[in-house]
């Protein structure tokens, strides 16, 4: 085989890489869309050049470069404002890069005041981390909880009076979520997991159990 078919092969494979990831990312829109006029959300491809930066605060945005959010839908209520989006980062750079897209959600209510606090799966990253002083907050009474997850907060009392024995339960139980407060925001979602629309009510269902356990009474 010739290195003008080796070439002409390798740049076919690439067009039709890009064909689908562009077939299937309009399929995506256009059923989020579908579901948004269903269940009577707000819609649009894209949020406004404000969006990304109010979240810069967060873990999840302060991460890789090449940061994108798409396909938002979102919903007011007197309790709570809910937005669901499609979010990616790329890290490292050329071979080392990798892209990661997740789908979020994020709640803003009057009913949280939370103190600063990310929770994410713990990995062994972590665990050899806390050798070298990597802060992590553990509760004795929930080892199951202390070794799935690693809490972490500048304020570790007052996020430790977060976590209720309720919201410790919740979290022995359920595992891999992503879970960041910041004031009367949080944010809900898996890392590298970007929900089907199909699957769009059931992740919602999970999230506003994760935001009642964080509002106030």
């Amino acid at each position: 085989m010739s290195t003008i078919q080796i070439i002409s092969g390798i740049l076919l494979v690439i067009i039709v890489i890009i064909l689908l990831v562009r077939y299937y990312s309009k399929k995506r829109t256009e059923a989020l869309t579908a579901f948004a006029e269903f269940e009577h959300y707000t819609f649009s491809k894209k949020p406004d050049d404000t969006f990304l930066p109010s979240l810069s605060g967060f873990h999840l945005f302060s991460k890789g470069h090449a940061k994108k959010v798409s396909n938002v839908l979102s919903k007011d209520s007197s309790e709570r404002d809910l937005t669901i989006f499609d979010y990616r980062y790329t890290t490292g750079g050329g071979k080392n890069s990798h892209t990661r897209s997740q789908t979020v959600v994020l709640y803003q209510s009057n009913r949280m005041q939370l103190t600063p606090f990310t929770l994410r799966p713990e990995n062994v990253f972590h665990k050899i981390g806390k050798s070298f002083g990597y802060k992590d907050i553990d509760f004795d009474e929930h080892p199951i909880f202390s070794k799935q997850y690693l809490l972490r907060g500048e304020d570790e009392q007052e996020v430790r009076k977060l976590f209720t024995e309720r919201a410790l339960t919740y979290f022995d139980e359920n595992k891999g979520f992503c879970v960041e407060g910041d004031g009367n925001q949080l944010l809900v979602y898996r890392s590298s997991k970007k929900v089907s629309p199909q699957n769009i009510p059931l992740f919602l269902e999970t999230g506003l159990k994760v935001f009642n356990l964080f509002k106030k009474k």
